[in-house]
């Protein structure tokens, strides 16, 4: 495996683009690996990378996605615990932010999530939400601190890594409950205001 880490961080950006891709569904290499380099090599793009580790890994997600749908729970039951896969279809099945909650905090790699999301039949715009968040703030929180801070940033992620990620989680938690109790508060007015008309137009 290490000889296919060095070639990926050897073709640059498109061995980026390869890891990340491929990670989603399949390949056991974290994008992480080559994107570092990658940003510590030149700071200065360290967003750009962060942006093509992020679209090429959604990209990848929903070959992974597509390839539970085809496959069915069976494949999903191979890569997640019980447990957790019923939690996960509880989710789909009742509230769809909690599958987002789920999946953006889960331990579990995202191929895990691609594929287990196809098998249970989470809805596609769902699915893309989760993705385009957790990958975002995982990809992009290295690159921003390497962007910021150089290689001080790969200390700190080594050191800290856990506690920023946890914060960044709960950061997520609180704006994505925020969102939501900001929706149900608009739509009960909404219907408070219709109720009133209603009761004026009798």
């Amino acid at each position: 495996m290490d000889e296919w880490i060095v070639a990926l961080q050897e073709w640059g950006v498109w061995g980026l683009v390869l890891a990340s891709f491929t990670e989603a569904f399949c390949s056991p290499i974290l994008p992480d690996v080559v994107l570092i380099p990658l940003a510590l090599a030149q700071p200065e793009e360290a967003l750009f990378y962060g942006f093509v580790a992020t679209a090429a890994s959604v990209s990848g997600g929903f070959v992974g996605y597509f390839l539970g749908k085809r496959l069915g729970v069976k494949a999903a039951r191979k890569l997640l615990p019980e447990s957790q896969l019923q939690k996960l279809k509880e989710g789909v099945e009742g509230n769809a932010l909690w599958a987002v909650l789920l999946a953006v905090m889960s331990p579990f790699p995202y191929k895990c999530i691609t594929i287990a999301a196809g098998a249970v039949g989470m809805r596609l715009s769902v699915f893309m939400a989760i993705s385009v968040l957790g990958r975002t703030k995982r990809f992009f929180l290295e690159a921003l601190l390497i962007y910021w801070y150089g290689p001080q940033a790969v200390e700190w992620l080594r050191q800290y890594g856990d506690e920023m990620l946890w914060g960044s989680v709960a950061l997520t938690v609180l704006a994505v409950a925020g969102w939501y109790a900001r929706r149900r508060w608009r739509r009960r007015r909404a219907l408070e205001v219709r109720n009133a008309e209603h009761s004026c137009n009798i």
